[in-house]
């Protein structure tokens, strides 16, 4: 697809995955419950670890803070305050407000939360809020103050993530009270209840109608386990389901095209994040600057944004969108060049023998293997067209399916050459994204660990962390994005969105973060 000349095979590969048949347009329930897909289930959902997914864990439980279009707000706290040296948060909770169980939600089951995960400190060393939170004290029942080792300016976007910092009742805490190995009962504050889930079928969410704000349009809400979008897809044309949102990008551009013209409602996003390859400088012929270099210039972006997402995602230059806080900077951008590719390969002694589809140096082939999990189609098709992008120009790139399991065991373990990683998008961009840098048993850690650098990129990063100077952290930020960019740790495809399919008598459906999706705006109209 790098050229038009292969455009026609990649199609082969598009044409199989198309879903065929007649959509059903209207709704055919009775307003009460929302059926939609998901592609993986956890059982019963944890607000302090990672086992379950983010947007199921802000249904169910509320943090102090929210992030809603752009910009924090107001959740179980009504409203803060900081102390003038940044090392001090009050927190003033909704006075009356209770957990779905009824119990109250007051300052002493924000701390019995808070000293849970801190509890486990090296679980969340990615999140400088458990980094510099020092400790957590009850001020009175509906205050509660957070006390910080060190100035952090990001702490209320932290805060409002939906892991490992929100609040679940005392009815979750199993005997000891420690939640790491599990819970008791999925209790929380937010706008749903958790009240039934079978594994690897489906789970079941009703209204919580103590909820101190705005409550869902409808009673239930059912999630169905279909892990593959094809089958998702059909499901929503016979009925059976009658939302597909795609929360993890597992829909491909013709799935969604296909479901559009066969006369279903659709909204796309705005960009939310990123989607970048992340190349290993530890590991393989990955850890060659050149061949990192050659693979910026190599790969045709704009073929991949139309003819992989159909034009519902744009080309990225930059491995975190422009208008990413602190992001802004100008770098000469890798343009799409093969020829400049192959010179900087050949000057590198990667050349093509006679005979040989591939590139070797010193008797060894150009060979870079691709991870990606095994359940998701548009990871898979992208993985077809970097294989066939740059093979015209001698590297083998060899796709490795894998389980989730075993994917994210090659991440944290540093074991591939080339995967596909993605910024995090609000509310983590940049800080909470940049602060993981800095973490063994994450792919960009591993990614970045060849660099002779990398100590001064997570100082870099620490340093703007913890400053309340502008400038400071703009420079900082200044140097890690550069540093990461000369050094062509990543390559950016194309800033994302996500997209959602539904018949006509959905309404009210939109986005807003990866990790909160806000279901309660969604509405069923009956006829």
């Amino acid at each position: 697809m790098c050229r038009k000349s292969c455009v026609y095979a990649v199609s082969l590969i598009l044409v199989g995955l198309l879903v065929s048949g007649c959509a059903k347009k209207d709704v055919k329930t009775a307003g009460e419950t929302l059926i939609m897909s998901y592609p993986r289930e956890r059982g019963l959902i944890n607000p302090h670890t990672y086992s379950s997914p983010q947007w199921m864990q802000a249904l169910v439980y509320e943090g102090l803070t929210r992030f809603m279009d752009g910009k924090v707000i107001p959740a179980l706290a009504e409203r803060w305050e900081t102390s003038p040296d940044g090392k001090e948060y009050t927190f003033y909770l909704r006075k009356g407000n209770v957990f779905s169980d009824g119990t109250p939600v007051n300052a002493a089951i924000v701390k019995k939360n808070f000293d849970a995960v801190l509890k486990h400190k090296d679980e969340h060393e990615w999140l400088e809020t458990v980094n510099q939170l020092r400790e957590v004290v009850v001020v009175n029942d509906t205050t509660v103050k957070l006390i910080l080792n060190a100035p952090f300016s990001a702490i209320l976007q932290e805060l409002a993530m939906s892991r490992p910092l929100r609040i679940g009742a005392e009815a979750i805490f199993p005997p000891g009270g420690d939640t790491t190995d599990g819970i008791a009962k999925p209790i929380g504050s937010g706008r749903w209840i958790q009240k039934e889930y079978k594994d690897d079928q489906y789970l079941k969410f009703e209204r919580n109608e103590k909820y101190w704000g705005q409550k869902p349009h409808f009673k239930y809400l059912e999630v169905r386990v279909i892990p593959d979008i094809n089958t998702a897809a059909n499901a929503l044309k016979a009925g059976e389901i009658n939302l597909l949102y795609d929360i993890e990008g597992q829909i491909t551009g013709d799935v969604f095209n296909d479901l559009k013209n066969s006369g279903l409602q659709t909204v796309v996003s705005n960009p939310i994040n990123t989607n970048n390859l992340a190349l290993n400088t530890a590991r393989g012929v990955t850890r060659e600057l050149a061949v990192r270099q050659a693979l910026e210039y190599a790969i045709d972006k704009k073929s991949i944004a139309d003819n992989v997402f159909y034009g519902l995602q744009i080309p990225a230059n930059t491995m975190l969108p422009l208008s990413t806080p602190y992001c802004n900077v100008s770098l000469t951008p890798y343009n799409y060049d093969p020829d400049k590719a192959a010179e900087i390969l050949e000057n590198a002694g990667w050349l093509m023998e006679q005979g040989s589809q591939y590139r070797r140096k010193n008797g060894q082939e150009l060979r870079i293997r691709f991870f990606y999990p095994g359940d998701n189609d548009a990871s898979k098709i992208i993985g077809q067209v970097l294989q066939n992008q740059y093979g015209k120009i001698g590297i083998n790139i060899e796709l490795v399916a894998q389980d989730g399991q075993s994917y994210y065991a090659a991440q944290e373990e540093g074991l591939f050459e080339m995967m596909l990683t993605t910024s995090w998008g609000d509310p983590s961009d940049p800080h909470s994204y940049f602060s993981s840098f800095r973490t063994p048993g994450h792919g960009d850690y591993a990614a970045q660990l060849g660099l002779s650098m990398k100590p001064q990129i997570d100082r870099a990063i620490s340093t703007a962390l913890n400053s309340t100077n502008e400038e400071e952290i703009q420079a900082n930020y200044d140097y890690v994005i550069r540093t990461l960019h000369d050094h062509a740790v990543y390559i950016p495809l194309t800033y994302t969105t996500r997209q959602a399919v539904f018949p006509t008598g959905i309404q009210g459906v939109r986005f807003n973060t990866r990790g909160d999706a806000p279901i309660e705006e969604f509405r069923i109209v009956t006829r």
